[in-house]
């Protein structure tokens, strides 16, 4: 091998080359002096006592060696030659590039890799740091050489017409655990779960855990169709075992998946030769290219490097409760999709999975948080041992069971005595073997394999100097980028909105759930709107804020719990959500409608029914009403921060946490709409018994404290107004009908501010008076600007050409104003003569005694049955 060597850096430049020592084409020997050089440098020479020094200047020769065993070819320096930095000189035909290595020793030459070479400034080790066999972490080899192992991989595998499949084994293919149950289960054919576990697989592992764990047997459950699926995909890739398991735990577990070594060989790597306990990685066995690998794993989170190669499965829980064993040194995962009817973990139980046991010397020299993890594996797996969950989850159901038939077989009469004997106790299992994942990832992988190799011939063709017969390896497009288009595709066009899924405080859009979601193509939302086309709902937390807010756009938003979601990632596309659909949300939506037509029926009544007495029915008298419209309420209780929506900043970030806010039950949300008389309108009192009457008492006291710095101006304002008044045209109010009628307004649900507190106790001024008083006030100040008297106003100030003199619409205009002032002050003096107490009494009676308004009965003092108001003012 041919290679180029440097000077190095631990030179002192400048230096000058003054001889060679070798011609070109002679043998050279490692640390063999090659050339001699100089170089100057100053020392401090003279008395340090009497600080009598100086610097001199002096030349140093030195010899330089070769850091390597070969022959010269040449040199890249001559003599004379002043260098200042670091660069080639010379060129060296090696004896041996020690890029295989295998234990510190050269698998070429048998040389010591670990010598120390005072003469080269790397390690003879660091020539080949790549591990890329599965079984070996000794055997390493260069950058060139795993280069070319690859090249000759691609080249194999497009011959072929395959792929590199890398497999997960815990809860991807296989389900594992170390109940003992199981194995009692499999000798008891009168056990509910004796066929779900008739076909478990077992064994026993030499170097398991300690304690009372050692020595224990491993019950492996293969996934449904297993074989079948390892025997088609093997035709289109090649199978590698990834598992975080021990090398003896994955190396069994392959017997049992592939007991003839047809399907996966040898290629089989653990954590033990990972060298990585928290994460995997395709560069540990494809170094230089991943272009043509895939992976499935039912965990994203462990492949932080490789997420566009992977495809994620849902895991396989056969053994309920226990999930994966081996997942004990990965991080706790969050934020993921769990099923709907999925049993619940027995505390965490056979979550860390079987180890070696060090020895003491291997102990003493291991980092604390792995010692310390090998310690909570070894009481977790005692735990479960101890425990037997499943035979804990069996008795729980045989109890259900028995009291579902003692349930059954009562009489309904009561009678308990019976001469038949009860039926014999029928007992249901807790492992059921229903999964169909592998049918749905046959498909994925099969389709993957077509449109990788299209996109190859495509690319090969393209390129003018390539054959039709011949294997290019520059033209292998990305699978990773194939397999994200695929995905991209499933979802596309969703917009979809998570609702209890993702824990309190994180981010759903980092989120293992939010990351998938828009690797399938869909938009994530985080909150309701008229666009979203489906609301994942938690079928734990059915009853929501989002969920009510969604149910207004049924069914143009699609409703579903979690497991929908599940389907549409296995199948790659937007399954039907009847079957996932949250229960009771079409009768909420129809007592809504139903609500929203009678408000909307109640808001089209016309002014002249509110006035005119005589329309009212026989026997009936019309009397003071507050409305409030239910459509109003509805959006108020939607959005208001009262203790029913505590939860809003728990829906922000997609809370799945415990706020008891999101439990309501929705038709607690619709009874707030209903009409208490024969009119289908609101009664008043309902109004005040809503109403926040703390809040108004503090908004009434900070108006009028705001109001005292504006005193002065508005009795300057005051007197201004009843000078006008003296000073104009006296004109005659007519009564205006309509004004008692404008006196009573609506009080919405969406305020609660000082007009609507004087609203609800009969005494706030009217909309039309408050235009009216704004109105005249503009009208004052014109008239003053044109009219006014006194030397200082416009008139006197300006010349007559410059002053137009007031029209007849002008003075017809003042003159109007002056008569809508006139009129309200009646209205201020009729308010003024409203009887509250009266009109209070009416309000309570309303409350008590609806049934005798319904039979023509006065409820106030006067026998009209108005509060004593007549509503024609």
């Amino acid at each position: 091998m041919v290679k180029t060597i440097q000077l190095g850096s631990r030179l002192r430049y400048p230096i000058t080359i003054t001889k060679l020592y070798k011609e070109p084409n002679q043998p050279i020997k490692k640390k063999e002096a090659l050339f001699q050089y100089s170089f100057k440098w100053k020392r401090t020479v003279g008395d340090n006592i009497r600080g009598e020094t100086w610097e001199a200047e002096e030349t140093t020769y030195a010899d330089w060696s070769s850091p390597s065993d070969g022959e010269l070819k040449s040199w890249k320096i001559r003599v004379g030659q002043e260098i200042s930095r670091d660069q080639d000189c010379m060129v060296v035909k090696e004896s041996c590039s020690h890029d295989v290595q295998f234990g510190g020793l050269c698998a070429i030459c048998g040389k010591d890799m670990t010598e120390v070479n005072w003469a080269a400034e790397s390690r003879d080790m660091d020539r080949a740091p790549i591990n890329m066999v599965h079984d070996q972490t000794h055997l390493t080899v260069s950058e060139t050489q795993a280069q070319k192992t690859e090249n000759a991989l691609q080249r194999r595998l497009l011959q072929h017409r395959k792929l590199s499949l890398v497999v997960d084994l815990d809860q991807t293919i296989i389900h594992a655990c170390i109940d003992p149950t199981v194995g009692e289960w499999q000798k008891d054919p009168s056990n509910p779960n004796y066929p779900s576990v008739r076909n478990v697989k077992s064994f026993q592992l030499d170097d398991g855990p300690r304690g009372v764990a050692n020595n224990c047997w491993y019950y492996i459950k293969m996934r449904p169709g297993l074989e079948d699926f390892l025997k088609k995909i093997s035709t289109m890739y090649e199978l590698h075992v990834y598992t975080m398991g021990t090398r003896a735990y994955a190396q069994n577990v392959a017997r049992i998946v592939d007991p003839d070594k047809k399907l996966f060989g040898n290629r089989v790597i653990s954590r033990d030769e990972n060298g990585n306990m928290y994460a995997k990685s395709l560069q540990r066995l494809f170094p230089v290219s991943t272009k043509m690998v895939v992976i499935i794993d039912d965990r994203a989170d462990v492949w932080p490097r490789n997420r566009p190669n992977l495809i994620k499965v849902s895991p396989y829980d056969f053994f309920k409760g226990i999930g994966d064993i081996n997942s004990g040194f990965l991080p706790k995962q969050q934020g993921l999709l769990t099923p709907s009817a999925a049993a619940t973990t027995n505390g965490g139980l056979a979550r860390i999975a079987p180890a070696p046991s060090p020895d003491k010397e291997d102990s003493t020299t291991m980092e604390p948080p792995l010692e310390k993890a090998l310690e909570e594996q070894e009481k977790t797996l005692e735990k479960q041992i101890k425990d037997r969950p499943l035979q804990a989850l069996q008795e729980q159901q045989d109890k259900q069971d028995e009291a579902a038939e003692r349930a059954s077989a009562t009489p309904e009469n009561g009678n308990t005595e019976s001469t038949t004997p009860p039926p014999p106790h029928h007992r249901h299992q807790v492992l059921q073997d229903d999964d169909r994942e592998l049918a749905f990832l046959e498909n994925h992988l099969t389709a993957l394999h077509k449109f990788f190799f299209q996109a190859y011939e495509q690319n090969r063709l393209s390129q003018p100097s390539s054959s039709p017969s011949s294997l290019d390896t520059q033209s292998i497009p990305d699978v990773g980028s194939i397999l994200t288009t695929l995905k991209a595709q499933a979802l596309s066009g969703c917009k979809i909105v998570l609702s209890g899924i993702v824990p309190i405080g994180m981010d759903v859009y980092r989120s293992e759930i939010g990351l998938q979601v828009a690797s399938f193509g869909a938009e994530l939302r985080s909150s309701v709107t008229r666009d979203v086309t489906h609301l994942v709902v938690s079928s734990q937390r059915p009853r929501t804020k989002k969920v009510r807010q969604a149910i207004r756009y049924l069914p143009k938003i699609k409703i579903v719990n979690q497991d929908w979601l599940a389907a549409c990632f296995s199948e790659w596309r937007v399954v039907e959500e009847g079957p996932y659909s949250i229960e009771g949300l079409e009768d909420a939506q129809k007592k809504l409608n139903e609500k929203i037509q009678d408000a909307e029926a109640t808001e089209t009544v016309s002014d002249a029914d509110d006035t005119d007495s005589g329309n009212a029915p026989p026997g009936k008298k019309r009397i003071l009403r507050l409305k409030s419209p239910p459509r109003v309420r509805f959006a108020t209780a939607a959005s208001t921060g009262n203790g029913e929506d505590e939860d809003e900043d728990e829906e922000d970030s997609d809370s799945g946490g415990d706020d008891e806010g999101e439990d309501e039950d929705m038709d607690e949300e619709l009874e707030a709409f209903k009409p208490t008389d024969a009119d289908g309108q609101l009664s008043p009192i309902d109004g005040l018994k809503t109403f926040n009457w703390g809040s108004a008492d503090e908004e009434l006291a900070e108006f009028l404290e705001s109001g005292s710095d504006d005193d002065e101006e508005e009795e300057e304002e005051e007197e201004e107004d009843e000078d006008d008044d003296e000073d104009g045209d006296n004109v005659n109010c007519e009564d205006d009908e309509e004004a008692p009628a404008q006196a009573t307004t609506n009080i919405t649900t969406t305020s609660s501010s000082y007009e609507q507190l004087l609203a609800a106790q009969g005494t706030a001024p009217s909309t039309k008076r408050k235009a009216d008083d704004e109105e005249e006030e503009e009208s004052h100040k014109r008239r003053k600007s044109l009219l006014g008297p006194g030397p200082s106003s416009l008139r006197n100030e300006l010349k007559d050409e410059d002053v137009e003199a007031p029209t007849a619409e002008m003075e017809a205009q003042a003159a109007q104003d002056n008569q809508d002032a006139h009129d309200a002050d009646d209205l201020d003096k009729e308010f003024e003569e409203l009887d509250e107490e009266a009109l209070e009494a009416d309000f309570l009676a309303m409350d008590d005694g609806d049934g005798d308004e319904a039979q023509g009965q006065p409820v106030d003092g006067d026998g009209t049955g108005n509060g004593g108001v007549d509503e024609n003012g």
